[in-house]
């Protein structure tokens, strides 16, 4: 088959940037009767891809095939799967991380630190096998290149249940990317008062407008904290979801929560960056919650059912076929689309 590899790692030492090419790899196959091998319809690049390009954020050994959010069509499934209800046909996606169930972290209800997780990236090829535990069937009226924005939305949703956000809040988002505009969506869902964002592309603005923000800031024209709380009245925000992964961004986000209110960081940053913070004034004084967001494993029981009840279809700026994907990669470094799909079949 053919798939979209890392063939090249970063090399901090000359800083030279990793590679990603399209090359002929072995076809997956199903090895345990849980196994359900799919046809992948698209595969989504996902805005943390860009570390195998730019940084050594995830050392992974070359050549790999990359990418973990998707959407397919099984084609073949061991007979465990037959059983739990999936057919050959079905639309699918998945989450790309099954839990142990056992470590001491999954029984206590924290699945996103299991010690010993499945972990199936790989979907940036033709083909891909999966646990039929890892799957959800998809509605009919959601298409599969939506779906295979599943695994981001779960992301968000997960963000948005731990950060709390509840009817009558304010809400900032700090950064319009995928996930921003994923999060402006759910807060006008779960009964937000006011939603406000900050982004640097014009279009980026206009389309959480559309989604539902009441401000769009440029950040380049103003100062964002002031400006965002001129908008709210002169106050802060009851929840701030950072998810530029700008670090200026990341010491924004504590200026900007109201007393008692909530700073959730939704990004990824250098494992060396420092968020400077003024304890007393800025914590005690607030009493303020900080809270760090990484996988969607809360979400995803939710994630396809609300597929239905968003609109993530304008999120979706450029659709390269397979082949195409080192372009994509270039665009994706370069920061020129939203959310970028691949392909596949």
């Amino acid at each position: 088959m053919r798939a979209a590899c890392v063939t090249r790692a970063f090399d901090a030492a000359t800083n030279t940037p990793g590679k990603v090419e399209v090359i002929d790899w072995p076809t997956p196959a199903i090895s345990n009767d849980d196994e359900v091998l799919i046809r992948v319809a698209y595969a989504s690049i996902c805005g943390s891809d860009k570390h195998y390009i730019v940084d050594n954020l995830f050392p992974d050994p070359v050549p790999f095939v990359a990418g973990h959010e998707w959407s397919g069509v099984i084609e073949k499934l061991g007979p465990n799967a037959k059983a739990a209800g999936f057919s050959v046909g079905d639309r699918v996606t998945g989450n790309f991380l099954r839990e142990c169930g056992w470590c001491d972290n999954c029984r206590a209800g924290k699945t996103q630190f299991c010690a010993q997780p499945d972990v199936r990236i790989g979907t940036q090829a033709e083909y891909v096998c999966f646990p039929y535990q890892n799957l959800y069937k998809l509605p009919d009226s959601v298409g599969l290149d939506v779906a295979a924005l599943a695994e981001p939305f779960a992301i968000a949703i997960s963000a948005i249940i731990k950060s709390g956000v509840k009817l009558g809040d304010s809400v900032f988002v700090i950064g319009a990317g995928s996930i921003g505009q994923m999060l402006i969506q759910l807060a006008k869902l779960e009964g937000a008062s006011f939603i406000a964002t900050s982004a640097r592309t014009a279009s980026k603005r206009e389309l959480a407008l559309q989604m539902g923000a009441d401000c769009a800031i440029d950040p380049s024209a103003c100062d964002v904290t002031e400006e965002a709380k001129h908008a709210n009245g002169g106050k802060g925000y009851d929840v701030v979801f950072e998810a530029s992964g700008n670090i200026s961004c990341a010491m924004d986000a504590i200026e900007l929560i109201c007393p008692g209110g909530t700073a959730a960081y939704v990004s990824y940053y250098d494992f060396e960056s420092i968020l400077p913070l003024k304890i007393f004034p800025q914590i005690i004084l607030k009493e303020a919650t900080i809270k760090g967001l990484q996988m969607g494993q809360i979400g995803w029981p939710h994630s396809v059912r609300m597929l239905e009840r968003v609109d993530l279809k304008p999120l979706i700026s450029k659709v390269y076929d397979l082949e195409d994907a080192a372009q994509a990669y270039a665009d994706l470094v370069e920061g020129k689309q939203l959310k970028i799909l691949l392909k596949c079949s």
